[in-house]
């Protein structure tokens, strides 16, 4: 009996060993998986700060840093590897958002920036009509005094920067 009892003795210090190299390997993937999502926020972060120009990279550091150190704590918080990716997909998803949003939603705005840009050239001028392709608006404005002239501009929809522009020539 006692040659039983010690090997279920045994048995139970293996189980024990076994359960706690478990979780010491379960420990370090879910280190290894926290510093993986970590850096792959940051770089995301990073690399859609590249495409911000003027005034809009000073807000998007406002407001992108504080969220990025907000979502790593939540990382580290973080108990479970599901954890881990539920937080780091949420970042990830808000941040293609923003960067997807579009400061130039509609005809009249696109319309309108054309029109600003455009009566820097000439004193005539009157918006005709915005198309939007993907994200550009393609806008026309009439700049004939006499005859309608029809200048071309295209207007970034997510910036609101003009891209280009033709003003037709005068006609003696």
């Amino acid at each position: 009996m006692s040659d039983d009892n010690e090997g279920i003795k045994n048995i139970h210090k293996r189980l024990q060993s076994l359960e706690e190299a478990i979780r010491d390997l379960y420990g370090q993937d879910l280190r290894i998986v926290r510093i993986m999502a970590m850096e792959s926020c940051d770089t995301q972060y990073h690399v859609y700060l590249l495409f911000q120009r003027g005034e809009e990279i000073d807000k998007y550091i406002a407001l992108w840093q504080k969220r990025l150190e907000d979502t790593c704590q939540a990382i580290t918080d973080s108990q479970t590897i599901e954890q881990v990716a539920e937080v780091r997909d949420k970042f990830s998803q808000d941040i293609i958002n923003y960067v997807k949003a579009t400061k130039v939603d509609s005809a009249d705005k696109a319309m309108e920036i054309a029109h600003s840009f455009i009566k820097k050239y000439t004193p005539v001028a009157l918006p005709l009509k915005a198309i939007r392709q993907d994200d550009i608006w393609l806008v026309d404005i009439d700049v004939g005094a006499f005859a309608v002239k029809v200048a071309k501009v295209k207007v970034d929809a997510r910036t609101g920067d003009i891209l280009s522009y033709e003003i037709p020539a005068e006609q003696k």
